[in-house]
């Protein structure tokens, strides 16, 4: 289904939940009612999904000159940009990685229980893991790409008043520099404890972590890459199975404006020069080349590919699921 008549058939459903006197959904939500799934050569990747929210744009990219999104209203809406609203949207979600050999899930989202999930729209990730044929118990590798909240929210879920693993099997592949990085902004007084408690230290105590420095290969075809910035052990994971390549860029990007302006500082990030630094070099290096990017919180269609055009790059996504 091309473009134009995928945003048709939203835009009917839309005006017939009007019709019958239904609240209609946002465009992008209605494109993020089914998971995603791709397969790299012998790499299977699905998409299992949190919550999609919008997010201020200003408050996202303070200083920057967010009238520039009206510019590109030819490849943002509906799935990256709501412009009614001035808001970026923001997928939560998390990817299922399966090869012949094992099973794996980056990044965990906001789980359960939590400050955070509390303020959230409640979401279905454990029924959206459970709609893939996976439970719990099959994940052999859990690896974050980073330590921020909504990336290690389902490590662990409460049980009995404790946190105990939500992957009982699984190995967590954690970055040294990372979990170095949060243990001394704790005991500096400069990072609340309440992610690490939760979400982290139960997982340390079960003795079920591998520290990661540098590049690791997970198995064939999938290997695991630092790219600091966002936080000072970011990593992102790549995939190149048989001839076909993609990349989890983890937070490298935020949303697709970023492929047309990587200058712009965002609130979301801890190094802001370092991360812009890591932004344009992963840009350059996946511009106009055939490796298709999964960013972590693109919506709607999710994967794509960037490319250059005369007025600059652009994020294409790819419309088949």
């Amino acid at each position: 289904m091309n473009r134009l008549s995928r945003r048709s058939c939203l835009g009917l459903a839309g005006s017939a939940a009007i019709a019958v006197g239904l609240q209609p959904r946002p465009l992008f939500a209605m494109m993020d009612d089914l998971p995603a799934q791709w397969v790299f050569g012998e790499v299977h990747v699905t998409k299992v999904l949190d919550v999609v929210q919008p997010f201020d744009a200003a408050r996202a990219y303070p200083g920057e000159p967010i009238e520039a999104f009206t510019q590109h209203a030819d490849w943002l809406p509906p799935w990256f940009y709501d412009p009614s609203a001035q808001a970026i949207i923001l997928s939560f979600h998390s990817y299922l990685v399966q090869t012949r050999h094992l099973t794996m899930i980056v990044d965990t989202c906001w789980g359960e229980d939590t400050p955070q999930r509390q303020r959230q729209v409640h979401g279905k990730w454990l029924e959206n893991l459970a709609a893939t044929g996976v439970r719990p118990e099959d994940i052999d590798l859990v690896t974050c790409t980073h330590f921020h909240a909504d990336h290690v929210g389902w490590n662990t879920r409460l049980q009995d008043g404790r946190w105990v693993p939500t992957f009982p099997r699984a190995k967590h592949l954690f970055s040294r520099i990372e979990l170095e990085a949060l243990e001394a902004g704790i005991n500096a007084g400069k990072t609340s404890s309440s992610t690490y408690d939760r979400s982290i230290l139960p997982i340390l105590e079960t003795g079920q972590v591998l520290r990661l420095d540098g590049v690791h290969e997970v198995t064939d075809g999938v290997r695991i890459v630092p790219s600091p910035g966002h936080s000072p052990g970011h990593q992102h994971i790549e995939i190149d199975s048989q001839g076909e390549r993609a990349v989890l860029s983890g937070d490298i990007l935020h949303n697709p404006i970023e492929v047309r302006h990587p200058e712009w500082i965002k609130v979301f990030d801890e190094d802001k020069q370092a991360a812009y630094e890591q932004r344009l070099r992963f840009l350059d290096t996946h511009t106009d080349v055939d490796v298709t990017v999964l960013a972590a919180h693109f919506a709607g269609p999710t994967a794509g590919h960037i490319r250059s055009r005369s007025d600059g790059r652009v994020f294409r996504p790819l419309l088949r699921r």
